[in-house]
């Protein structure tokens, strides 16, 4: 959660075709990416934090997913997912930022942490970012229960189509089709924007990704600036910094600051 790199020997506690629950000694947040290597094989996938399952002292236990659905990692064959199990992991969730509504059947790692937490964080493309997410109610305040017709229910067989492994495969319930390339992870920490006009601006970082990150200053860059980045940062430290471009302006009302977005360029 602190933007830090780290490497750790971590153990699993639940093997899954989508992803495993492992045990770190690392907080975590939800939708950060990372890569996990098998002390067996050396094979290594990139996975996305799902969310959190527990924690005893000082070991946290996550569900993470694999970012590739069709990985072969752990080299198990897992037993199909039954037709009670899909309509079971079908449920209709609701934005707590803006109540969108959406109906999704969740991988079982995704029940999990669903019914732990009761919710999960997922992207929202109304609200632009990652967001917690709820069981829907009606307007009478109950609960939205999805009841799965011989029109809506998900087939067993499809002699026509190819077959469906995983229930994210019917409708990714942390993936879209239009979301953004890279996943951003919200953050609060310090960073130092260094330019030619305002030399070094220590900011507030928001939220970061593999192809940039959004921070909030004082300082007025102009759009398509070339600047350079270090975050997080940490003064009298040995700090990496990283050149980018100023892709997105924002005036933050009220507040005399601005909100930038950074695209990472390629060196």
């Amino acid at each position: 959660m602190e933007g830090k790199m780290f490497s750790e020997e971590a153990r699993t506690v639940l093997l899954s075709r989508h992803g495993a629950g492992i045990v770190s000694e690392y907080k975590l947040s939800p939708e950060q990416e990372l890569i996990i290597r098998s002390l067996e094989t050396n094979k290594e996938a990139e996975v996305r934090v799902v969310g959190q399952l527990g924690s005893q002292g000082e070991s946290y236990t996550y569900g993470v997913a694999f970012l590739n659905q069709n990985i072969d990692f752990w080299g198990i064959e897992f037993p199909p997912v039954s037709q009670s199990e899909k309509v079971a992991n079908c449920v209709t969730l609701q934005c707590a930022g803006c109540g969108a509504r959406e109906t999704v059947v969740q991988s079982d790692l995704e029940s999990d942490v669903y019914l732990v937490n009761e919710g999960i964080v997922r992207y929202c493309k109304t609200c632009g970012n990652s967001t917690f997410w709820k069981q829907a109610n009606d307007a009478t305040g109950n609960e939205v229960i999805e009841e799965q017709t011989e029109e809506t229910a998900v087939p067993a067989e499809a002699p026509e189509a190819e077959p469906i492994d995983s229930p994210a495969d019917l409708k990714p319930s942390l993936r879209g089709a239009n979301r953004r390339k890279h996943v951003r992870t919200r953050v609060n920490f310090k960073g130092c924007v260094r330019s030619f006009s305002f030399g070094d601006d220590i900011v507030t970082c928001e939220d970061i990704s593999r192809g940039g990150l959004r921070f909030k200053s004082r300082k007025s860059y102009s759009l398509k600036a070339e600047i350079e980045i270090a975050a997080p940062y940490s003064p009298g430290s040995l700090n990496i910094f990283v050149r980018g471009q100023i892709v997105h302006v924002q005036e933050v009302p009220g507040e005399k600051s601005f909100r930038y977005g950074v695209a990472y360029t390629k060196t």
